[in-house]
């Protein structure tokens, strides 16, 4: 009989603690909106998600591996929003549009993700190493792109000697979003909807620049747009027209 419980026990061990887990990034979601992440301390934290200060170094080593935890679980909040909208029925190029429409409109929700994004590059530059190098390690780490989830010891131990192994955490993360474009654009240029001569990956990042440019100076410009009435939604047309225009360009 001890036995059979036993499954039960571990099932019910592993629910408590992602139910923790996931109250102490619900908890520092709410304070990294509302203020920079410099001014936001581990104690408080801890006293909103209702555990102690051990506890919480037993789910996240520091404040920047929680951080950056939130920035993984919006990019597989994202990837899986992806998936349930994606069609393979749609051509290249509705594809690409459909991803920009989620993407642009998961930005405005959610603008924390994109501040995430930003000191993740400051970090990078901040260990002197590119993306370049750290997609090389990665993959010197035999972890392909068809094996995200895929944990080789190769890999474990890139994580042991990074300083920082939660920012490779979230660049995995940020690479399954960019391939997921990638295949779109590529798909668009084989099916003639997407003429743009500039290689998929330069398109992505060129779609990337713009996507983000905008979302920060819509928030910059707030006031402003709010007395002109120039609303969301107009803008989401617009910056959508752009991008399909740049994607026909010859």
């Amino acid at each position: 009989m001890a036995s059979d419980k036993t499954p039960k026990k571990k099932k019910l061990r592993v629910r408590k603690k992602e139910k923790t887990r996931q109250a102490i990034l619900a908890a520092a979601e709410e304070f990294f909106s509302k203020k920079p992440m410099n001014e936001v301390s581990l104690e408080e934290i801890a006293e909103a998600a209702f555990v102690s200060r051990t506890t919480l170094y037993n789910y996240f080593k520091n404040k920047d591996a929680i951080f950056f935890g939130l920035g993984i679980e919006k990019f597989e909040d994202l990837i899986n929003r992806y998936g349930e909208n994606y069609s393979d029925d749609l051509s290249g190029f509705e594809q690409v549009i459909q991803l920009c429409e989620i993407a642009f409109s998961a930005a405005q929700h959610n603008p924390l993700t994109h501040e995430i994004i930003r000191e993740f590059y400051k970090r990078i530059q901040y260990h002197n190493i590119s993306l370049n190098e750290l997609h090389g390690k990665i993959r010197k780490a035999q972890l392909s792109d068809a094996k995200y989830r895929v944990r080789t010891p190769q890999y474990e131990t890139l994580l042991e000697e990074f300083e920082e192994p939660y920012l490779i955490e979230f660049y995995i993360r940020i690479e399954r979003n960019t391939v997921l474009w990638i295949n779109a654009v590529k798909k668009g240029k084989v099916d003639g909807t997407i003429t743009n001569d500039l290689t998929a990956d330069q398109i992505v990042e060129f779609m990337y620049m713009l996507l983000m440019g905008i979302e920060d100076e819509m928030k910059l410009r707030e006031s402003t747009l709010d007395r002109i009435g120039l609303d969301s939604t107009t803008i989401d047309e617009n910056v959508l027209g752009l991008i399909a225009s740049f994607l026909k360009q010859m």
